[in-house]
C-alpha cells in the first residue's frame, strides 16, 4: 500500500506548483526534485523493516501498520509537505487570475478534505482511537479534483488523454509482442512460466522506455557537447544568429551583433557588410570589423564581380576559385575578393536579386572554412536577407511617418492661418497707431508711459504667438522629457483661441493636478491640436469644447488622462472604427492623416486613445498615457 502513498507528499507539492503557474513552478523546481529524492529513499526503505515491520492489532483495528524507525520520519515529511503546499496555495491565491482562482478553489477544498482524512490514519499510532473514515475522505479528494479538471479545466486533460492513447497504442504494438516473447522464452528455457517474473519484466521495460524518453534530449545534448563539440558549436552559432535576425530591425545593431558572433564563433579575422544603395547604384560598405587596408568601399552595381556573384547566388571561397584562375572572369573575381580582404563571400539574395554581400577574412587558426561553416553561413544569409529587407522597409516606413507628421503639422497650421493672421494684425495696428501719435504727443508724459506699457505687452504677446508657431512647425526629433501635460495643453490654447472666438465656441478647461510624465511636448501638442481642430469642424458654430485632465491608476500603474469632449454633430457608428485609418476622411479637402498620426503618436508614448460619439450630440476623445513609459 505504501509504494503509492510514499509519493503522495511530493506529488501534492508538484501539483500545487504546476497548477498555480509556470513562474512559480520554475522558481521551485529544485524543491520539487528534492521532495521526489526523499520519497525515493522512503520507497527503497519500504521493502525493509526500517519503514514497516508488518501489521498488528491496535485499538480494535485488526490490521494496522507496525511502524519502523523511518515511518515516523515519513509522517513528519508528509505533514511538512501538506503544510508547505497549503501555504503556497494560499500565498498564490490573490495573485492569479479570476479563472485560475476558481480552479484553485476546488483544489483547496479537496486538499482540506483529502489530507484531513489522510492525516487521521496516523492517529492510532499515538493511541488515539479514530474510525477509518480517512480512506473515504481521500476518495472524495479524487472526486473533487476530477470535477475541477472536467468542469473548470484545472489541468489540460486533452494532453493527458492524447499521451495516454499514444502510450497505449505503443504498448499494444511493442510491449504485447515482447511479453509473448518473454513467456515463450521462459517455457523454452525453463519449461514453465512465472507470472510475477513476467509482470516485473513488463513493468521494467515500460519504466525504462518512459525514463529513456525523458532523458534522451539531455543525453543527446551532453554527448554533442563532449564528443561532437564542433557540431554543437555549429548549432549554437546558428541559433544565436537566428535570434539576432529575428530580434533586430535596426541595420547597424544587426551588423554589429552578427559581426561579433562571426569573428568569435567562426574564428574569422575580419568581417564586412556591403549593402545595395539604389540611389548610387552601388554596393556600399555599411559595417566592418578588423578591416585594415581595403580600398574597395563601394562596388558598382554593374561590376563583373557583382554580376557573377548574383548569378551564382551562393557562398564562394577564394581558395577554391584560385584553382580556376585561368578563366578571365574567375581571375577578376579572385582579385576583387583579395581587394575586399575576403576569403569567403556570402551573397544576400532577395527574390533572385543581390541586395548585399558579407565578406569573411581568413580564420585565425589558418584552417579552411568547412562544409558545416558554409552551410551555417548559407542559412544565416537566407535569414539575414529577409531581416535586412524588413529593416529597410521599417526605416522607409519611419521616414514616411515623419513626412506624414510634418505634412499634418503644416496642414494644421494652414487651418489656423486666417485666425492667426487676424491675431497678429491686432497688436501691429495698436503699435502703429501709437507710433503715428508719437510726434504729436511726445511731450505728454502720461501718453509716453501708456505707450510704452501697451506696446511692450502687445509686442510680448506677438512674440509669444510667433514662438509657439515656430516651435510647432519645426520638424524636431522626438525628445521625451518629464513634462506637465496641463502646461502642454495651455501652450496650444493661444493657437486656437482666435478660431474659437470666430466660431463662437467656448473652451472649458477642467484641469486637475497631474503628475509629470515622460512626453515629447511637440508631438503631444500635435495630438491635441488635431483633436481640437476636428472638434471645431464638427461644431461649426455656437458650441462647447471641454478639456479635462486627471490622474488615474490602471493595472496598478499611474497614468495621466485627458478627455476632450465637444458638442458637435458626432460621428456615425458605422465609420467610428475607421477614423484612425490612414487616408480615411469624410471631408472634401481632408487628407485623412490627422487622426492616424494622432493614434501613432499616442502609441509611441505607450498610451491609448479611445473615442465615443453620439450623432447630433457630440464626440469625446480620451487619451491615457502611463507616467513611466
Amino acid at each position: 500500500m505504501y509504494c503509492g502513498a510514499i509519493f503522495v507528499p511530493s506529488s501534492f507539492v508538484h501539483l500545487i506548483f504546476s497548477a498555480s503557474g509556470i513562474n512559480l513552478y520554475a522558481r521551485n523546481k529544485k524543491i520539487i526534485i528534492a521532495t521526489y529524492i526523499i520519497s525515493i529513499i522512503f520507497f527503497i526503505s519500504n521493502f525493509t523493516p526500517l519503514f514497516v515491520k508488518g501489521v498488528r492489532e491496535r485499538l480494535d483495528f485488526k490490521y494496522f501498520t507496525d511502524p519502523g524507525i523511518l515511518f515516523s520520519v515519513f509522517g513528519l515529511f508528509y505533514l511538512f509537505n501538506v503544510i508547505y503546499g497549503f501555504y503556497k496555495l494560499i500565498e498564490e491565491f490573490p495573485r492569479v487570475s479570476a479563472v485560475k482562482r476558481n480552479q484553485l478553489k476546488y483544489m483547496y477544498i479537496a486538499s482540506i478534505v483529502g489530507f484531513g482524512g489522510a492525516l487521521s490514519t496516523f492517529l492510532p499510532m499515538f493511541n488515539i482511537k479514530t474510525p477509518p473514515v480517512g480512506y473515504y475522505l481521500i476518495l472524495s479528494y479524487t472526486l473533487i479534483v476530477s470535477y475541477a479538471i472536467v468542469k473548470h479545466q484545472l489541468l489540460d486533460i486533452e494532453i493527458v488523454i492524447k499521451k495516454g492513447m499514444i502510450y497505449a497504442y505503443l504498448s499494444f504494438l511493442i510491449y504485447v509482442p515482447c511479453m509473448f516473447i518473454i513467456i515463450f522464452a521462459q517455457r523454452y528455457f525453463f519449461g514453465q512460466t512465472n507470472t510475477y517474473f513476467s509482470a516485473m519484466v513488463f513493468c521494467t521495460l515500460l519504466l525504462a522506455s518512459l525514463v529513456f524518453l525523458k532523458l534522451k534530449p539531455e543525453i543527446e545534448d551532453y554527448i554533442e557537447r563532449t564528443l561532437f563539440k564542433r557540431k554543437y558549436e555549429y548549432k549554437k552559432t546558428l541559433r544565436e544568429l537566428s535570434e539576432i535576425v529575428i530580434s533586430f530591425l535596426n541595420e547597424k545593431e544587426l551588423f554589429k551583433k552578427a559581426g561579433n558572433i562571426l569573428t568569435k564563433d567562426l574564428d574569422a579575422e575580419k568581417v564586412s557588410f556591403f549593402m545595395l544603395n539604389k540611389e548610387k547604384k552601388a554596393y556600399t560598405l555599411r559595417a566592418s570589423q578588423y578591416l585594415k587596408k581595403t580600398k574597395a568601399k563601394e562596388l558598382p552595381q554593374q561590376d563583373t564581380f557583382v554580376t557573377w556573384l548574383e548569378e551564382q547566388g551562393q557562398a564562394v571561397v577564394k581558395e577554391v576559385l584560385e584553382r580556376s584562375v585561368d578563366d578571365p572572369n574567375i581571375k577578376h573575381v579572385v582579385e576583387r575578393l583579395a581587394s575586399l580582404e575576403s576569403e569567403v563571400c556570402i551573397p544576400l539574395m532577395m527574390r533572385d536579386h543581390l541586395i548585399g554581400i558579407i565578406n569573411l577574412g581568413n580564420k585565425r587558426s589558418g584552417d579552411m572554412y568547412s562544409h558545416e561553416d558554409l552551410d551555417l553561413l548559407t542559412h544565416f544569409a537566407a535569414q539575414a536577407s529577409v531581416a535586412l529587407e524588413n529593416a529597410r522597409l521599417y526605416q522607409e516606413m519611419q521616414r514616411t511617418q515623419q513626412l506624414m507628421r510634418r505634412t499634418d503639422r503644416l496642414s494644421s497650421l494652414g487651418s489656423l492661418t486666417a485666425g492667426l493672421a487676424h491675431e497678429i494684425r491686432n497688436p501691429l495696428v495698436t503699435v502703429k497707431t501709437f507710433l503715428d501719435l508719437v510726434p504729436i504727443r511726445y511731450k505728454d508724459e502720461e501718453f509716453r508711459g501708456e505707450f510704452l506699457k501697451l506696446t511692450s505687452s502687445e509686442v510680448d504677446r506677438l512674440s509669444k504667438l510667433v514662438s509657439e508657431l515656430l516651435e510647432f512647425a519645426k520638424p524636431a526629433k522626438p525628445k521625451f522629457r518629464m513634462r506637465d501635460i496641463n502646461q502642454i495643453i495651455e501652450e496650444i490654447i493661444p493657437l486656437i483661441a482666435v478660431e474659437a472666438r470666430k466660431r463662437d465656441i467656448a473652451i472649458e478647461k477642467n484641469f486637475r493636478e497631474t503628475p509629470r510624465t515622460k512626453l515629447d511636448a511637440d508631438q503631444m501638442k500635435q495630438v491635441f491640436l488635431n483633436i481640437l481642430l476636428n472638434a471645431f469642424e464638427a461644431i461649426e458654430a455656437h458650441g462647447t469644447i471641454s478639456i479635462t485632465s486627471r490622474e488615474i491608476h490602471k493595472n496598478g500603474t499611474q497614468h495621466v488622462q485627458v478627455e476632450v469632449a465637444d458638442t458637435g454633430t458626432g460621428i456615425p457608428k458605422k465609420i467610428l472604427e475607421s477614423i484612425f485609418d490612414p487616408f480615411f476622411t469624410t471631408k472634401d479637402k481632408g487628407s485623412g492623416l490627422g487622426l492616424s498620426i494622432t493614434h501613432q503618436i499616442v502609441e509611441d508614448h505607450h498610451g491609448t486613445i479611445e473615442v465615443a460619439s453620439v450623432p447630433k450630440k457630440g464626440t469625446t476623445f480620451v487619451i491615457t498615457i502611463p507616467c513611466k513609459n
